[in-house]
């Protein structure tokens, strides 16, 4: 391996190098003080074509691995100046980068020089920073205050928002503390509509909120491709629009007749409109979910994009001090393995943070940015105050969010982490507007993924859970078992599995973004999922049965499935009688249900009509999920 240092010739902004590797690896680092520049960007460009793009982890090593031939690599941080350099791959090569501070960046500045520093609040801000105030503490209802380079204002402690008990914590906690569950609803589709039928039954009406008449639709090219961010409309036979959603990375949208809570629904038959190349296909009397899932195959050439645009919408009320500094640098540390999903995904972040009326502001935003030490530095400005009351503007927040933000007018995916602990004010007006929000929400394919932290209720949870159903995304809360914050509210549901946050939502993030490329090839994916054998062992040798008291050994299963990949026919035999049997998408969103497998017997799942890609057969056990892995190839 040999090694270069451009030390010496770093002071230039634009350098001709020319390398021979077969992969660049090194570090990025600060010209001046020679320290590690963590989560520096390093993008690889073949003539214009951005080709490869990669991130310096948290001590500032990249690694990316490239084909023989020249390109550009461009190596960018935050408030340093960009350094272009020319590359030819030819075998290893190992480099070591340093910046040199821009001192006209807004990112150079240090934050002990802001006014705005003693506050904990950011002191400096990549895009616009938008801070609404509310007439209980302006003379001037709803001043905007916008900030587009520099600082913001010094503000009085009753224009901050300061009461007794804000937590200011300039102590950022340690990432992979904090724990987590999902509950992804499409995936026990009968449990969650029970629920909403009685234990969550009250919160319907409450909230005038019950996504309803759930319809589903997969588009997939004439290879078996799935068709990403393809626009479908849910409508009347008279041609009124009902719903407007867009395919997801598997080429499925989810539809629904209404968001708003009914008691009666008429029964009438709908059409599945799809936009596609200037075009319209209509499948008429489209099926309901209940009567199987509407599919369709269109010509097309392969034109996979590979943007992914992720926000987090933060509360930063005072109620959330005792997680929020843990919680930026599980995000900080999200980004960072996101971004080590794929070199070739074109990752952009933004980030929300909202409060409530009265306070300092509703709202601080910072839009899209592909460098992630922009991101990174504005989660970690920010601290929590405020508050008063249980209810916070979260609608405010959603709208800032889908409707505010530069979002990819193309992409993969496109998810909204709604972080909070307590619900929106509820009011009608609030209702209908947490209504709209989702509905552009859906026709922009945003996936909400809300993730509850301490201190929200039953309704809350209820609502959460619907706007992620409306949206395509799936339901996260904290847990107890860290040890961290506040008591945590244990789901309606009948089982789940407890994992660290950052590893939550990194495999929500994967489950979003994962694709077969032009070629069918799947990306490498580690899901810890068997492919051919699953066996269940419980841990305990025996159990007692309360009513005999006799031990009752427990039950190994043992099933197969073959062949793996599979252009669609897969065979399952298991060792005891399965009732049911569920086949799922990478999100865990049940598609089929083979149902009676007797012991010892051999039965044929088809997974034909699906798009290539990889699905999961599982089967619970208790209650636990047993998971198997299969590719569908249909090339």
């Amino acid at each position: 391996m040999r090694h270069l240092n451009i030390l010496s010739i770093v002071l230039l902004s634009t350098l001709s190098l020319i390398l021979s590797a077969q992969s660049i690896s090194g570090n990025v680092n600060a010209f001046e003080s020679e320290t590690d520049l963590g989560y520096a960007n390093v993008d690889i460009y073949k003539g214009t074509e951005l080709i490869a793009s990669v991130l310096a982890d948290k001590e500032g090593n990249f690694n990316v691995k490239l084909d023989t031939g020249t390109y550009r690599a461009e190596i960018i941080y935050a408030g340093y100046k960009k350094i272009t350099q020319e590359i030819h791959v030819q075998e290893d090569e190992k480099v070591a980068i340093s910046l040199q501070v821009d001192s006209e960046s807004i990112f150079s500045k240090p934050k002990e020089d802001s006014p705005a520093y003693d506050r904990g609040d950011a002191s400096y801000y990549s895009i616009e920073e938008e801070v609404y105030y509310d007439s209980d503490i302006s003379e001037e209802k709803d001043k905007t205050i916008r900030v587009t380079s520099g600082y913001a204002p010094m503000l009085s402690k009753k224009e901050m928002g300061i009461v007794r008990g804000d937590y200011k914590g300039p102590q950022q906690g340690v990432a992979g503390r904090l724990t987590a569950g999902e509950i992804n609803d499409f995936s026990k589709w009968k449990l969650w509509t029970d629920l909403k039928a009685d234990e969550l039954s009250e919160y319907q009406k409450e909230w005038n909120y019950s996504p309803s008449k759930r319809y589903m639709v997969q588009l997939i090219d004439e290879s078996g491709l799935p068709l990403a961010d393809i626009t479908v409309h849910l409508k009347k036979k008279d041609g009124t629009k009902l719903y407007t959603a867009r395919t997801d990375n598997t080429g499925k949208a989810e539809l629904w007749k209404s968001l708003l809570f009914e008691q009666q629904e008429a029964k009438e038959k709908l059409i599945i409109e799809v936009l596609f190349s200037g075009n319209k296909f209509t499948i008429k009397n489209a099926k309901s979910f209940e009567d199987g899932m509407n599919r369709l195959t269109l010509e097309a050439a392969c034109n996979q994009s590979q943007k992914v645009d992720i926000a987090f919408v933060v509360d930063a009320t005072g109620s959330m001090s005792d997680e929020l500094n843990y919680l930026t640098a599980e995000l900080n540390d999200v980004i960072y393995k996101s971004k080590e999903i794929s070199s070739t995904l074109n990752f952009s972040f933004a980030n929300v943070f909202y409060r409530d009326h009265g306070d300092a502001y509703l709202t601080r935003k910072q839009d899209f940015t592909r460098i992630l030490s922009e991101s990174v530095s504005f989660i970690g400005g920010q601290s929590a105050g405020g508050g008063g009351d249980f209810e916070e503007a979260v609608e405010v927040a959603l709208d800032t969010a889908v409707n505010a933000l530069s979002w990819s007018p193309y992409a993969r995916a496109r998810i909204l982490f709604l972080i909070l602990d307590a619900p929106p004010h509820n009011t009608p007006e609030i209702q209908e507007k947490l209504n709209r929000i989702s509905l552009q929400a859906a026709a922009k394919g945003i996936r909400i993924v809300p993730l509850v932290a301490s201190g929200i209720n039953k309704g809350t949870e209820y609502l959460m859970r619907s706007i992620a159903l409306a949206t395509n995304g799936t339901y996260a809360f904290l847990t107890d078992d860290s040890g961290i914050g506040g008591g945590h509210l244990k789901p309606s549901t009948d089982s789940y599995e407890v994992e660290t946050l950052n590893d939550l939502l990194v495999r929500v993030i994967k489950s979003y973004t994962y694709m077969p490329d032009c070629e069918q090839t799947l990306p490498e994916l580690d899901l810890n999922y068997p492919s051919d054998t699953v066996v269940y062992s419980p841990l305990d040798t025996t159990k007692v049965d309360s009513s005999t008291v006799s031990p009752v050994k427990p039950i190994e299963v043992t099933w197969t499935f073959y062949p793996n990949p599979t252009r669609g026919i897969v065979n399952i035999k298991a060792n005891v009688a399965i009732a049911e049997l569920y086949i799922a998408d990478l999100s865990g969103k049940v598609l089929q249900v083979v149902k009676d497998i007797e012991a010892d017997k051999v039965v044929q799942a088809d997974l034909s009509g699906y798009a290539s890609g990889i699905y999961l057969i599982r089967y619970p056990v208790g209650k636990r999920w047993v998971s198997g892995k299969v590719v569908v190839n249909r090339s």
